[in-house]
């Protein structure tokens, strides 16, 4: 594998160079085939050289490990100095087809910018994102992705001694909108300059024939985000820590904290117990994205000024509904929006959060023919059910095409927190053997498979009211 180091050699003012710190005794615990795949990664390489980095042990000719400085709005008040508290840069590849992939380490060790943490991560948390990272891109959700996870004998202090673990996750880029506004507030103008030019080389070239090319780029940040956060709405994704410096340039979901699915329907469910009040609930998660982008607008302002950037804002909406309504079309195997399907769906929503119904499972119900889902469902819903019947009757599919296109948008396995617990419990004791069979069936995640039944089952009581923190 070839390194460059593009980010850090055009801004050296965000990035302090040093070596991971790396794990006692480590173990590599799991590799991502899927990510492996697309850097075209050898089996004798994964099992030697990989191993080795992802425990921070070693580093290929041409990486250059960095950690990032950047600054950040969290739970809505501005934080001057944030960055890579634990996690390290260490270069980007270029495969053979073109594509460029930066590496970072996550749980390397103490940085610059740790904020009295001490620059580790812990099994728990760091089997958490690779589940997460790797379940979005199955769901087609723009994601970092997780290539590997180590785990080490050194024990790390959080709410009790849990053991050390390092991820080496890959994406485009880790830029993020903290990146743009650290400089911005800073009055730091010509890395600022050099920051948007290099973004626009980089990553967003076909704005630089616009008129202006960082209202282009603005605008495209708006789009890629809109649908990020309208693919998260429609699969009941939680992300838990909105801030402005969790939020990817390239619209990538990023940095898996307190995260969850959605068990029962709760539009205003909340993920982080540390999230006091429901700034970042289920149902706030869209305004949160315009109120980041306008952060970022903010940022970009000696560039753009808030007479060009304010349509955006509605631009966003749009596209945030648009993509939103698409989606949840597919997921009741209708083709084409109607006026009545805004009230279709407020229907079936608020029925769901009457009856405490899971959210997944009762939209993967709907994949049966019409006349069994009379019969199966409770008297509560048939007044809905007429209503979909009814929308049925003007309806592209047929009824078997339209159980057939349910089963194709409404995924039978989602990472709900306790199966992660599950794997996570039995990882601290050694035995990953349920977090490989959980990451297994969450690659494809609509298709049913063999010995799978547990993965699919509504989740227990006590499973529905796990309160995740921020710690790792």
């Amino acid at each position: 594998m070839e390194f460059v180091n593009r980010f850090a050699q055009a801004l050296p003012e965000l990035c302090h160079q040093q070596p991971p710190t790396p794990l006692s005794d480590p173990q590599l615990v799991i590799v991502s085939e899927a990510a492996s795949q697309e850097l075209d990664l050898k089996p004798d390489f994964i099992h030697t050289e990989l191993a080795e980095i992802t425990a921070g042990q070693r580093t290929l000719s041409g990486m250059q490990p960095v950690a990032s400085v950047y600054a950040g709005h969290q739970f809505g008040g501005y934080s001057p100095q944030l960055g890579d508290g634990r996690a390290l840069l260490l270069g980007e590849h270029k495969t053979a087809q073109g594509a460029h992939w930066e590496l970072q380490l996550k749980g390397s060790g103490l940085t610059p910018f740790s904020r009295q943490g001490d620059g580790k991560a812990v099994l728990r948390s760091t089997i958490r994102e690779f589940l997460a990272s790797e379940a979005m891109a199955a769901l087609g959700i723009a994601t970092t992705r997780a290539l590997s996870l180590s785990v080490g004998t050194g024990l790390v202090q959080r709410e009790r001694m849990e053991n050390e673990a390092m991820l080496l996750r890959m994406a485009p880029s880790h830029i993020r909108f903290g990146h743009f506004e650290y400089l911005y507030y800073q009055q730091q103008t010509q890395p600022l300059k050099r920051l948007i030019e290099f973004c626009l080389e980089h990553y967003f070239a076909e704005c630089l024939s616009a008129e202006n090319p960082v209202l282009a780029m603005l605008e495209q940040v708006v789009d890629s985000t809109a649908l990020m956060i309208a693919q998260w709405q429609a699969e009941g994704f939680c992300h838990g820590v909105m801030n402005t410096d969790n939020m990817s340039i390239l619209g990538l979901t990023i940095d898996y904290g307190p995260f969850g699915f959605l068990d029962d329907y709760k539009p205003a469910h909340i993920c982080n117990h540390s999230d006091y009040y429901g700034r970042y609930a289920y149902n706030q998660q869209p305004a949160v994205g315009l109120w980041n982008l306008q952060r970022l607008a903010q940022a970009l302002s000696d560039y753009v000024p808030s007479a060009q950037s304010e349509p955006l804002w509605m631009r966003y909406q749009q596209r945030i509904n648009q993509h939103y309504q698409q989606l949840m079309l597919d997921k009741l195997g209708l083709t084409q929006w109607h006026s009545e399907d805004e009230a279709l769906l407020a229907g079936l929503f608020q029925l769901m959060a009457e009856q405490g119904v899971d959210y997944q499972q009762s939209l993967r119900t709907l994949a049966q023919p019409l006349d069994s889902l009379a019969e199966q469902l409770s008297p509560a819903w048939q007044p809905w059910l007429k209503q979909y019947r009814q929308r049925c009757q003007d309806n592209q599919l047929n009824d078997k095409q339209r159980c057939v296109s349910i089963k194709q948008h409404v995924p039978l396995y989602v990472l709900r927190n306790y199966l992660a617990q599950q794997a996570i419990e039995q990882a601290e004791q050694g035995d990953f053997k349920e977090l490989h069979a959980l990451h297994q069936v969450l690659q494809r995640p609509y298709e049913r498979q063999a010995d799978a039944e547990r993965f699919a089952a509504p989740p227990p009581a006590w499973g529905k009211c796990l309160e995740i923190s921020c710690s790792s």
